[in-house]
């Protein structure tokens, strides 16, 4: 009895789930026992309320990353999605990031780097110094030849790190640049970024290994599922090549913002379930709002009570018809009560209405042809716009080879034009050698002349220079003699002196 009276329910619940369908339904009739059936379905709730007492309840589960966080996430998200890694941030706007990256400090997790939050694929948000995702590519003419640029950070357990950026080489030449390297913790949220090796591709030929020495200081200041933020912390203690090859180290911190990378069949799911989970929500229309079903057996139960009690208090009145269930598409009929006098001891016999099987088949497999019809119908929609998208970047990609070729068109003839005008330039050079070659030669005589006059004024300085040296040495002479003059009159001087007294006493 118990199994048919769940049987009953199962139906009852299946054809409320059914959209009513507008074409006739055969319907069958079965008799039931609502009595017994009333004893049977009361002792199984009373039997699993009684176990159920007993069953512990499942502990809550603890979210490890604080509620408070959630809206300074999606605000961070949302101010530096465009910035292109920080390049088009306005400085007010580097500003409110710094901002809300301080308060979103506050809530980061205990030891991140034991968290498996930190493991995965990481897309590069924003960086405070631009510069510092792809180095020379981001710097000078970088963007311009090296456009489209997309860096992103992939983490993977136990140590392994790989900074990886794609780009167009001239807009239209796939390549990257690579970073190899594992991560040594410090502390608990503070690890050495140790890169080792490298490698880049310009589009043409194969990548270029290269061997680097760098190691970083790196600080998480945010970790969650879905977002983490890391600042770079300068050290002059560390070895960092590629600094020392870019024009020296800034000594400057740079924060940097990532976004988990999550794969497409993921997302779809979720958007699935999400517009799954709307629709749920939504009260169904037949099923008159949010009101709770009732399988026929409560309805059964409910209305062979309400006759029992009508009949014992000798009321003469017919049995109340059973609801209606949903879409009309079951029903249950409870038979008039039996005269008083055979009332005791009999039992109540219940009609139950409900779908023939053959026609539930038969609509079930319409619905399903109906559903399929519109999955491919919905999966031909899709491809055929796989199809246009296709078309149109290959068209794309046929306009910008046509627009290569036009550009060199025109840049082979402005050569043409240059090397034309290259000979005749060489032309007219000629013809005023030509006809400057007699004043050539006249220039020619005059330098000669020039040449001779040079020679003779030469000639003359050496004789002027000579007669200067004899002057100076008969000058040098006079001087001798003029000195033995003075020193000669001084001793007659002085012999005029001490004669003088002499002369005076001869006298």
């Amino acid at each position: 009895m118990q199994s048919l009276l769940q049987r009953r329910t199962v139906g009852a619940n299946a054809f409320a789930r059914t959209a009513p369908s507008t074409r006739p339904v055969r319907v069958c009739k079965r008799i039931v026992n609502a009595r017994s059936g009333k004893a049977s379905r009361r002792a199984t709730v009373e039997c699993q309320a009684f176990f159920n007492f007993f069953t512990p309840k499942p502990a809550a589960p603890v979210s490890l990353v604080d509620p408070r966080a959630k809206p300074l996430v999606e605000q961070l998200i949302g101010l530096t999605s465009g910035t292109d890694a920080g390049a088009k941030a306005s400085p007010a706007q580097k500003e409110e990031i710094a901002e809300v990256i301080t308060e979103l400090s506050r809530y980061c997790i205990k030891n991140p780097l034991k968290s498996d939050f930190l493991f995965g694929e990481w897309k590069v948000l924003f960086s405070s110094k631009p510069t510092a995702v792809g180095g020379p590519l981001r710097s000078g003419a970088g963007p311009a030849v090296f456009s489209g640029q997309s860096a992103k950070q992939i983490i993977e357990a136990p140590n392994k790190i790989v900074n990886n950026v794609t780009y167009k080489t001239l807009g239209f030449l796939p390549g990257f640049s690579r970073q190899y390297g594992t991560i040594e913790p410090v502390s608990a949220d503070t690890f050495i970024l140790n890169i080792t090796d490298g490698e880049i591709s310009a589009g043409l030929g194969g990548p270029i290994k290269k061997t680097f020495n760098i190691k970083r200081t790196i600080k998480i200041l945010y970790l969650d599922d879905e977002l983490r933020v890391a600042q770079f912390l300068p050290s002059a203690d560390l070895p960092d090549t590629e600094a020392d090859e870019n024009g020296g180290r800034s000594g400057e911190d740079v924060v940097f913002v990532f976004q988990r990378i999550t794969e497409e069949a993921e997302d779809e799911a979720q958007a699935d379930d999400g517009e799954g989970a709307e629709q749920a929500s939504k009260p169904a229309p037949f099923f008159g709002g949010g009101r709770k079903l009732e399988s026929a057996a409560t309805v059964a139960e409910r209305q062979v009570r309400q006759q029992l009690k009508e009949q014992r208090g000798g009321s003469s009145k017919l049995a109340v018809a059973p609801a209606k269930a949903a879409g009309g598409s079951a029903k249950v009929a409870v038979a008039p009560p039996p005269r008083p006098g055979t009332q005791r001891g009999r039992k109540q016999p219940v009609e139950e209405v409900i779908e023939d099987p053959r026609e539930r088949r038969r609509r079930e497999q319409e619905e399903e042809r109906a559903r399929k019809a519109a999955e491919a119908e919905a999966k031909a929609a899709e491809a055929k716009a796989a199809r246009e998208r296709a078309e149109a970047e290959r068209q794309a990609e046929r306009e910008k080879q046509v627009a290569i070729k036009d550009l060199l068109v025109r840049l082979a003839n402005e050569i043409k034009e240059r090397q034309a005008e290259a000979r005749e330039a060489l032309k007219e050079l000629k013809e005023v050698e030509k006809s400057t070659a007699s004043g050539l030669k006249e220039s020619q005589a005059a330098r000669a002349r020039l040449e001779e006059a040079e020679g003779d004024v030469k000639s003359i300085s050496e004789q002027l220079t000579a007669a200067e040296g004899s002057r100076k040495e008969a000058d040098k002479a006079t001087r001798d003699a003029k000195e033995l003059v003075v020193g000669a009159e001084k001793a007659l001087r002085a012999a005029f002196a001490k004669a003088a007294p002499v002369i005076a006493g001869r006298k």
